[in-house]
């Protein structure tokens, strides 16, 4: 009977992995083909924040919305899995810190989050409490017992199937 309770949290697990890479990689590639071919929204969403240098506010607006399609593409397809958690950890963490900032400068701007950007009403406590619980995701990704459908197990060769 413990046996076919720890089957069954362990099933769970691999689900919860499953269903948080997959609803993390959806959201990712959503949001990086909206903006994919908006090369002037996504410059003057970076450039709003007023962060970063004139330099770097193209070349990142140009590259933002395709490394946002390829980790979603990861994600979803289970390739490069650890990787890819991290990778979209650290660019939430990114997110949330400029969000954080615009928010506590007061500056009257959209977040560029899914397109658009520039002015706009400010960004909101929802945009930063979204990214919080994104990177969460992102973690239960990186650290949850890997999940069904993963391109990933057929790289891993030493690995036993039915872990995968």
């Amino acid at each position: 009977m413990a046996i076919a309770a720890i089957d069954t949290d362990r099933r769970m697990l691999r689900l919860l992995h499953l269903a948080s890479r997959l609803a993390l990689g959806g959201l990712l590639l959503w949001a990086g083909l909206i903006k994919v071919g908006d090369q002037q929204g996504m410059t003057l969403a970076i450039d709003s924040y007023q962060l970063l240098p004139d330099a770097m506010v193209r070349p990142l607006a140009a590259a933002l919305p395709w490394v946002e399609v390829a980790l979603g593409l990861f994600l979803i397809l289970g390739l490069f899995v650890r990787f890819s958690a991290i990778a979209t950890g650290l660019l939430l963490v990114a997110f949330l810190v400029g969000m954080a900032l615009a928010k506590a400068r007061g500056l009257a701007i959209d977040c560029g989050c899914f397109g658009g950007g520039g002015p706009g009403q400010g960004v909101s406590w929802f945009d930063i409490v979204r990214d919080l619980v994104l990177i969460g995701v992102a973690g239960l990704v990186l650290f949850l017992p890997r999940g069904p459908w993963e391109l990933d197990a057929l790289l891993a060769e030493d690995e036993d199937p039915e872990e995968t």
